[in-house]
């Protein structure tokens, strides 16, 4: 009761000083700068939420009652349609564009309510000794980890959060008031409706699957639901990729710029949500599971791509990353528990993403096109990354077989486990013995040489396919449009 009469007279008071000052109608450059800078700091809080405890939100629970029965569906879904403003939010306030504006006003506004009127249901979770996020780092001590699910601690972390929320949503309410009834006829509905279905699928949490549907299979062995490399869910995911990435081609080809760029930007964003959302939930977040195998710092690459305009960075991310999440959807390196299962969802979710998101920034035409010199960015681009993993992993081998501690095993890139590399490729093994240690710590093996040689060698040869593909659909597409314009200027005359 205290947490909802303390928010409650925050907000009304800071919502109140909102409507008397009408900051919300000012065109003063620092009220817009400080718009985005508040929903930067939103989202950096909500993002750093994902690290701390939720026992909603884990990989495995020994109670399986919390979704068997059904009774928290109706509370998952609510979490799902709250993370909807982490991609709405930041377009609305940054871009202004009106169908954002009317989903933050219909759809955020109540949502967020509900949300912050579910405060014990959150807390129940947050605080309970079952989560994990950083708090089950073993270096931690036992009153670190308390402090993670100190209820005073994240009542105040959520009630900021929230806060913040509500203000950025009655914020752009009241900037777009004027426009936010009109509808403009049922094509326009139509519009607003399938705008908002994307949004609202392309940021659903991996977890949420578990509960929509009961649980997952335990025993993979011959389950229809099973996903695995070649059973048919597999097939079914590639499929739906490729669809999505013609359709969401197709369907804004001809927008504009800026609503190009924004669809790779929701994408992009809920990447980084969706990747994340593992270290809520999987336990201790040990070296194996830190972010740094290829696919799993796409994500930043690829908001670095996009925040900076990067050519450089594109070029690498459109190659590198994107041939990265193709071999890696191909071999299909899940658990054979259920297609529904957290770490499952986690693996289509990151890898749809880190294909897709590059390679639409091609097809819509958001960066250049390809050249040849552009080699030299993905191949330098490329080397500097393995050099970097080649000298962390090899750091973490070496600690692990110095220490017996398997807190540092890690297999990035492949190249340093070679049990877990063969689970996959099996012929590799003989390349892991083939080896010099250095300093009787730092292990070189043929398979690090091999892996880098190999991989770039792939690289090459689809850069220069893909050079070739883009560029003869964008020739034809600005003939298309230099035909239409002279068609428009024949009738006009």
């Amino acid at each position: 009761m205290i947490f909802y009469v303390i928010f409650a007279a925050v907000a009304a008071l800071s919502i109140g000083a909102m409507l008397l000052t009408k900051v919300y109608k000012s065109t003063n450059p620092k009220v817009e700068k400080a718009s985005r800078i508040l929903v930067i700091v939103w989202m950096s809080i909500s993002f750093l939420n994902l690290f701390l405890p939720d026992a909603f939100a884990m990989r495995t629970f020994d109670d399986r009652t919390l979704y068997l029965g059904g009774e928290n569906i109706p509370f998952a879904i609510l979490r799902w349609f709250s993370e909807v403003s982490m991609v709405v939010l930041p377009v609305a306030i940054f871009f202004k564009k009106d169908f954002f504006n009317k989903i933050t006003a219909f759809f955020l506004l109540t949502v967020c309510i509900m949300s912050i009127a579910s405060y014990y249901k959150y807390m129940e979770f947050y605080t309970s000794p079952n989560g994990a996020g950083i708090m089950k780092l073993r270096f931690f001590s036992a009153e670190t980890q308390a402090f993670f699910i100190n209820p005073v601690f994240r009542g105040i972390y959520f009630g900021v959060m929230k806060y913040l929320e509500l203000m950025l949503i009655a914020f752009v309410s009241l900037r777009s008031l004027d426009t936010l009834l009109s509808f403009e006829g049922k094509k326009y509905v139509l519009k607003l409706l399938g705008v908002f279905a994307l949004v609202l699928f392309s940021i659903i949490p991996i977890y949420v699957p578990q509960y929509l549907f009961k649980g997952y299979s335990l025993v993979g062995a011959g389950n229809l639901d099973n996903f695995e490399m070649g059973t048919f869910f597999h097939i079914v995911w590639i499929i739906l990729v490729i669809l999505e990435g013609v359709g969401l081609t197709l369907l804004f080809k001809k927008k504009s710029y800026e609503d190009r760029f924004i669809v790779v930007l929701v994408m992009a964003i809920a990447l980084v949500m969706q990747y994340n959302q593992m270290f809520t939930g999987i336990g201790e977040i040990t070296a194996h599971r830190m972010p740094f195998q290829l696919c799993n710092m796409a994500p930043l690459f690829i908001m670095v791509m996009l925040l900076t305009k990067n050519e450089r960075v594109y070029h690498f991310t459109l190659v590198i990353n994107s041939v990265g999440a193709v071999i890696a959807m191909a071999l299909c390196d899940t658990t054979p528990y259920g297609v529904t299962y957290i770490m499952n969802i986690h693996y289509v979710a990151e890898h749809t993403n880190v294909i897709l998101v590059p390679v639409l920034c091609a097809t819509l035409g958001i960066f250049g096109k390809l050249k040849t010199k552009d080699v030299k960015d993905f191949i330098i681009g490329f080397t500097l990354y393995f050099l970097f993993i080649l000298l962390l992993g090899g750091t973490f081998t070496g600690l692990k077989e110095l220490t017996g501690n398997d807190y540092w095993n890690c297999n990035y890139l492949f190249i340093f486990n070679k049990e877990e590399t063969m689970g996959i490729l099996g012929f590799v093994g003989p390349m892991f013995d083939m080896k010099i240690k250095l300093f009787n710590f730092f292990t070189l093996s043929v398979i690090q040489l091999v892996v880098y040689v190999v991989f770039l060698a792939i690289c090459t040869g689809v850069f220069f396919l893909l050079k070739l593909a883009l560029n003869k659909s964008s020739e034809k597409y600005e003939k298309m449009q230099m035909q239409v314009e002279v068609n428009e200027d024949s009738s006009n005359g």
